[in-house]
């Protein structure tokens, strides 16, 4: 069953009045186990506990080289893209959250009314895929402060950073993860593979932004020069001011370097042990899990965030393959589903 990631608290209401009340997300393979713990005996306050921190899993990752080699250890994430997907989900926050919301509060929040330029935001390449406009709270629709005004009006973005992000390397043969993580994987056949799946998510954010964002596409060569410097061109002759956020302090520097306003963003190196989170941040850090990670198994269903025969309309409308091992909850997410679809497009 195909379900999008809006979709995706139906799959927990569907566990919750089956009786599940701990939701374990698991990968298949049993050598890596566990990653997190969701209690969901309470929709209002619901606790996550992170069975494997960024630590812990990156020692885990290391076992999985030695006993199953290098194609099963590339296929997992590492320890960062694990924390970037947890910020991305906004379970956890960027490390320098206090500089970030500063900077913004300094060079944010233009007052038109009053005559200040409009803010545009540029992300860099190794943002694209975090959904830095939600996990910051930037994007201008979503957001604004006691006075309405918005972070920022809109969005530039540099087809460099495009290019950088639209590269493909697929599994043609998935013989060997299946060997290592289970008969999921055989259904991997023909899809991104490992690495490539946060660039493929970093892609889908960048066409979101440009497609249903205000947006300002600027052309430039890939490399951080060349976008860089494209971006000074656009500040100086857009009569709007452009913000940058990356994670590399190279990037951030030659953008100052350039008269630009620029701000690095920081992820944790390690993750708490709990965190009290909504349904919505769950069903946006789930999907993202199972992008990377390619399945997860949770109590009664099995997620596929990638599959044989998965379409670029299902990259694009962010659909996640659901295997039900419960009829019960097969027949309640079908329902829910399809009220939430009937609805959705009277809209």
């Amino acid at each position: 069953m195909k379900l999008a990631r809006d979709h995706v608290t139906h799959l927990l209401n569907a566990l919750y009045t089956e009786g599940v009340t701990t939701v374990s997300v698991k990968h298949p393979c049993t050598d890596i186990g566990e990653l997190l713990s969701i209690d969901i005996a309470d929709p209002v306050d619901t606790t996550v506990k992170f069975t494997q921190g960024a630590l812990t899993y990156q020692d885990t990752r290391e076992e999985i080289h030695t006993k199953y080699g290098e194609r099963a250890y590339n296929d997992l994430p590492d320890a960062e893209t694990y924390v970037r997907a947890l910020v991305a989900g906004t379970l956890v926050d960027v490390e320098n959250h206090d500089a970030v919301e500063t900077f913004f509060r300094r060079h944010g929040y233009p007052d038109l009314d009053a005559g200040h330029q409009p803010v545009a935001l540029g992300v860099d390449t190794n943002l694209m895929a975090y959904r830095m406009p939600d996990a910051l709270q930037l994007d201008p629709e979503r957001y604004s402060d006691d006075n309405g005004r918005s972070p920022v009006n809109g969005f530039a973005l540099t087809t460099g950073v495009y290019e950088e992000l639209n590269w493909h390397y697929n599994h043609y043969e998935t013989r060997s993860l299946e060997d290592a993580f289970g008969p999921e994987f055989a259904q991997l056949d023909d899809q991104p593979a490992g690495s490539n799946r946060e660039g493929i998510l970093g892609l889908y954010e960048y066409r979101r932004l440009r497609d249903h964002r205000y947006a300002d596409t600027i052309e430039s060569e890939t490399g951080d020069e060349a976008i860089v410097d494209a971006y000074a061109e656009y500040d100086t002759d857009s009569r709007k001011r452009v913000i940058l956020l990356s994670n590399d302090h190279g990037f951030v520097e030659r953008a100052r370097d350039e008269g630009l306003l620029a701000q690095h963003v920081s992820f944790p190196v390690d993750i708490p042990r709990k965190v009290s989170v909504t349904w919505d941040e769950l069903r946006d850090v789930l999907y993202t899990l199972a992008v990377l990670f390619g399945v997860l198994k949770l109590p009664k269903v099995t997620l596929y965030g990638v599959w044989n025969g998965k379409s670029g309309e299902d990259w694009q409308r962010q659909r996640l393959d659901v295997d039900c091992r419960s009829e019960n909850v097969e027949m309640k997410l079908r329902r829910d589903r399809a009220i939430t679809t009937e609805y959705e497009a009277t809209q």
